[in-house]
């Protein structure tokens, strides 16, 4: 009988520690100690997400790479890219390597619009550039 209550405890505490952790997960926290806050405190430490907000963003380290004639291009290698060719319909999404190799065969110039996932508006490609 002590047996019965001992583990209905513990997997309920392992079931609210995993949904705990997930939860963490999702708003951008390290789910490893919430696993605990989970498990020890049960339904008490899941109730605790409703009242703190979502982690800050990390500010995504730039790289600068070298591309064509241009030095380099600054912004972040591992977001989609778009591009408006020059009747303004935009193409993509493609790597920063897809990116540069448009850039190589002459296809976007300094002037064309450049738009990635962190930009809040389109930018002429030339402001991106860095000497």
């Amino acid at each position: 009988m002590i047996w019965n209550n001992v583990t209905t405890a513990l997997l309920a505490g392992a079931f609210s520690g995993i949904i705990t952790a997930y939860i963490a997960h999702r708003k951008e926290r390290n789910p490893l100690p919430w696993f605990f806050v989970g498990f020890i405190f049960g339904l008490i430490g899941l109730l605790f997400f409703f009242f703190i907000p979502r982690a800050k963003k990390k500010e995504t380290p730039i790289t600068l790479q070298k591309i064509g004639p241009q030095p380099y291009l600054f912004g972040p290698a591992d977001k989609f890219w778009y591009f408006l060719d020059k009747d303004h319909a935009q193409v993509g999404p493609m790597s920063y390597s897809a990116l540069s190799d448009h850039w190589k065969k002459g296809s976007i110039h300094p002037t064309t619009f450049v738009w990635h996932e962190e930009l809040t508006d389109w930018k002429p490609l030339q402001e991106l550039i860095r000497i």
